[in-house]
């Protein structure tokens, strides 16, 4: 009679694993956020998603899914048409009443922090991805790798004597730019790539031509697309001259401007390491314990 009552048993929690185990594989995620898509993808459990919003350009796979909109315009039609199981996206999307209305009808609601921007809320984002997904190995492995890239770049900044002054220009579009100030994810790239950025009010002001001719940055940073379809098929660096002060700028005259994916310096997404990398090759192209000395 024993016997039969733990063959019972081991059946019944045989039955159980497996119904956790398909419960894990049916899983269906929406995301809204490119920078969170991009850290599901990197912790290796792309698969579970089936949808994503316009910020999603990366990595390529996600090009083919369906898209929901835009963050701070959800539709709870839109994502409901996907038959999620779990929906993740930034704690400012609006509107709020469709995170209420999702969660009405059995949709799992994961709200990240966006702000401050910083590599170490990005890492929480991680960790508390990786729970959801049951996939804490991978996202260990994956903060170990950013972590200790990024600790090459610290050690390299350690040795400059002087940073140089950088300003990013946001979709200048041949007007009048928007700079990243503090508390932008830009302004955090250029932090840990060892520039000093010279904007010193929050997140995005407008510049008039006298102000950035004021600011007179030694290095100016633009995103590749920030031209596109605005200057007859120029490369943005070009189109940036018609940006009113910038030639009057030492980073105009000693030709110091730098193009960069806008998804590598607008998101803090895993790939936030290789916006550093290849930003600090091109801020410091010589021996960084030489340089600026």
């Amino acid at each position: 009679m024993m016997k039969k009552r733990v063959i019972a048993l081991s059946l019944l929690l045989l039955s159980f694993n497996l119904m956790a185990k398909d419960s894990k594989n049916s899983e269906r995620w929406v995301i809204a956020g490119g920078s969170i898509t991009e850290l599901v993808y990197a912790i290796g459990a792309g698969n579970k998603v089936v949808g994503v919003d316009e910020t999603t350009s990366y990595p390529e796979q996600t090009q083919v899914l369906p898209h929901i909109g835009y963050w701070k315009q959800l539709s709870t039609e839109g994502i409901l048409s996907l038959r999620p199981s779990t929906f993740v996206t930034w704690d400012d999307a609006e509107p709020k009443m469709v995170l209420r209305q999702l969660a009405q009808h059995n949709v799992k609601v994961i709200s990240l922090p966006r702000t401050p921007a910083t590599f170490e809320l990005m890492l929480k984002n991680i960790r508390t991805l990786a729970v959801s997904l049951d996939k804490q190995t991978e996202a260990d492995a994956l903060i170990h790798t950013l972590q200790s890239r990024l600790a090459v770049i610290a050690e390299k900044n350690n040795h400059i004597k002087r940073k140089v002054k950088v300003m990013f220009f946001l979709s200048p579009g041949g007007g009048i730019p928007q700079v990243a100030g503090k508390t932008s994810v830009a302004d955090a790239i250029l932090h840990l790539t060892g520039g000093e950025n010279i904007a010193t009010h929050e997140n995005y002001r407008i510049y008039s031509a006298e102000a950035i001719i004021a600011a007179n940055p030694e290095l100016i940073v633009i995103t590749t697309q920030s031209q596109e379809n605005k200057t007859g098929g120029l490369r943005a660096s070009e189109g940036l001259a018609s940006v009113p002060g910038v030639s009057m700028t030492q980073a105009w005259k000693n030709q110091r401007i730098i193009e960069i994916d806008q998804s590598l310096i607008l998101g803090m997404g895993p790939r936030i390491v290789d916006a550093v990398e290849l930003l600090h090759q091109q801020f410091y192209p010589a021996d960084p314990v030489n340089d600026n000395k």
